[in-house]
């Protein structure tokens, strides 16, 4: 079996597809911790559905891998508090909603009903910590190292809140908590329907500094791969087309083919698309003397970009990196008239001072 580094590495690098392995190893303790919370079976397996989902989008967040137990119950208590929350809110509503619901089977579900109620009500009388603890240890036969690796505590307080639970719970009742708790965890499907909704979210974020093994094999892939790519950038989620603008100029290639892929993306409906884009679009062009001026003029639209961060960046960029004698003073000029933002004035500023000095450099030449 993968460890947990391992797991976090193939979601990272695989998407939706690698990160089946993380559900089926957490989907119990994450029920298992929302159902010790909400103390509802339903509500529970909402919140897991929610919490792996949440899970996959901030992946790339998680400083240590080896800690993604402890992770998934964190972010699991806060979507559990969030949910107490708005229950309180409205509960009337959830009130009638009860009331109305037909059941196709009125007897069964009666009886279950009350089989739950009786296991709620009996672990209701532990501590949370208690509760949490004998949960996890009955749902699905979690080790008391594992409980205790997911709990970040010594294994020693582990056993002691198993010790107390049992004080505290009836004999016969032990083994009524366990069967109900293991009749209700996630069915099979729990784990399908959580990966047709990250199939629509696209990539989780994935760290820039961990890309090389994605783009050695999106290499050997080559123009095999250019109907993906073109996909990608037409995505509705702006993370998948911002991770094709970033990839694109390690691919092999036609070259021209990529630059007309990039400019579409310098209009992007996402700054951080468009951002990435410029970057992209500089590393390719920039060490081609002899595309300067082209590149200037692709850039010159982003210096009017709704984020100011964008306007900003550009500015000083073009002044920056020897490109400034292909722009146009009366443009630059004009864009400075409209700016709003005194940071991005200031930057244009800076252009403006570049391109003048650009001229007279110009003109110096023409003289000698």
């Amino acid at each position: 079996m993968k460890d947990d580094m391992a797991l976090v590495a193939s979601a990272l690098l695989g998407g939706p597809e690698m990160f089946g392995p993380i559900i089926e190893r957490y989907r119990d303790a994450v029920f298992a911790v929302a159902l010790s919370r909400l103390r509802n079976f339903d509500d529970a397996e909402d919140i897991a559905q929610e919490v792996f989902i949440e899970a996959f989008e901030h992946l790339g967040k998680l400083s240590d891998p080896s800690r993604l137990g402890a992770w998934l119950r964190a972010i699991t208590i806060h979507r559990c508090i969030d949910h107490l929350r708005l229950r309180r809110e409205n509960i009337g509503l959830e009130e009638v909603a009860e009331q109305l619901e037909d059941n196709a089977n009125p007897q069964a579900e009666a009886e279950q009903k009350e089989l739950r109620a009786q296991v709620m009500s009996a672990i209701g009388q532990l501590s949370n910590k208690q509760r949490e603890t004998t949960t996890l240890f009955y749902i699905n036969g979690y080790s008391q190292e594992e409980i205790a690796k997911i709990q970040e505590v010594p294994i020693g307080t582990v056993r002691r809140r198993l010790h107390d639970a049992r004080e505290k719970l009836k004999e016969e009742m032990i083994g009524v908590v366990e069967g109900v708790l293991k009749s209700e965890v996630p069915k099979e499907d729990f784990g399908k329907r959580v990966f047709e909704i990250l199939s629509r979210y696209g990539r989780p974020a994935t760290p820039w500094g961990e890309l090389d093994e994605i783009t050695s094999e999106l290499q050997k892939i080559g123009k095999a791969g250019l109907e993906g790519f073109t996909k990608a950038l037409s995505s509705p989620h702006y993370q998948t087309r911002r991770f094709a603008v970033r990839i694109l100029p390690a691919l092999e290639l036609d070259q021209e083919l990529i630059i007309e892929l990039l400019k579409k993306s310098l209009a992007d409906s996402n700054k951080e698309v468009r951002k990435t884009a410029f970057r992209s679009l500089a590393e390719i062009m920039y060490d081609d003397q002899s595309r300067h001026a082209e590149l200037a003029s692709c850039l010159i639209q982003l210096l009017t970009d709704p984020s100011w961060n964008t306007r900003w960046y550009v500015a000083w960029w073009i002044g920056e990196y020897g490109i400034a004698k292909y722009v146009s003073l009366e443009r630059i000029v004009g864009i400075f008239l409209d700016e709003k933002d005194s940071r991005v004035r200031k930057n244009l500023e800076y252009l403006m001072r570049a391109v003048l000095n650009a001229q007279e450099v110009d003109k110096q030449d023409s003289k000698d």
